[in-house]
């Protein structure tokens, strides 16, 4: 038997398999493994890791800062230019509060017990009828109520009005029971009242005359 072929056949497996063997497990560096440098592989390492990766990473971080910090400056700038350009608002007008003291009066003073007779003239025939009033005054306004005397025959009458200046007053006294108005017209003569009034029944013109009016007791 020949040793030689079944030493090349051995040869040639172990050369097969030393490729094999290589690409797994871990790699020994010996004194005798040769290295081979690559630059591109270098910087690509370099640039991924280490401290080129990390002042890359903070350059960038500062970067992203400053730009925010001046998003927020810009911000600040737009809104201090729109309130500037906002305009003004007045104050509001404080209230004048008004004493009720400082209200004045009129001089006149109408308020009490009032006598008053209506001559009247109706259909050519002169009348009179009397009117007893009670005056009640808030300012220049009048209110009151009263019986105005009709053919022995008392009826209940309420008046309204007001003072249109210290000599002049107007008054309008309806009855209660009827549909019958007296629109007095009058004027403050001394301590008394004289005028002229006109009567309208259900609307319509009844009646006119003169008038006159004192306060009770004087």
């Amino acid at each position: 038997m020949k040793i030689h072929p079944i030493i090349c056949l051995v040869l040639i497996a172990a050369l097969l398999t030393i490729p094999a063997w290589a690409s797994c497990g871990t790699w020994i560096i010996r004194g005798n493994t040769e290295y081979h440098y690559d630059a591109e592989y270098e910087n690509a390492v370099k640039s991924s890791t280490g401290h080129a990766a990390a002042l890359k990473s903070g350059s960038t971080s500062k970067e992203e800062a400053n730009d925010q910090a001046d998003v927020n400056a810009s911000q600040m700038d737009a809104a201090s230019n729109e309130t500037a350009k906002a305009p003004k608002e007045d104050p509001l007008p404080t209230e004048t509060v008004i004493n009720e003291q400082e209200i004045k009066e009129p001089v006149v003073d109408l308020k009490g017990d009032w006598k008053v007779i209506l001559n009247t003239v109706i259909d050519g025939q002169n009348t009179q009828e009397a009117l007893d009033l009670i005056l009640i005054q808030t300012n220049d306004r009048l209110q009151g109520y009263g019986n105005v005397l009709k053919k022995g025959t008392d009826i209940p009458v309420t008046a309204t009005g007001h003072i249109a200046s210290n000599d002049s007053i107007s008054l309008n006294v309806k009855q209660v029971e009827q549909d019958r108005d007296y629109r007095l017209d009058l004027a403050i003569i001394e301590e008394r009242m004289e005028g002229s009034y006109k009567i309208y029944q259900d609307g319509s013109l009844a009646g006119s005359g003169n008038i006159t009016a004192s306060k009770s007791g004087i």
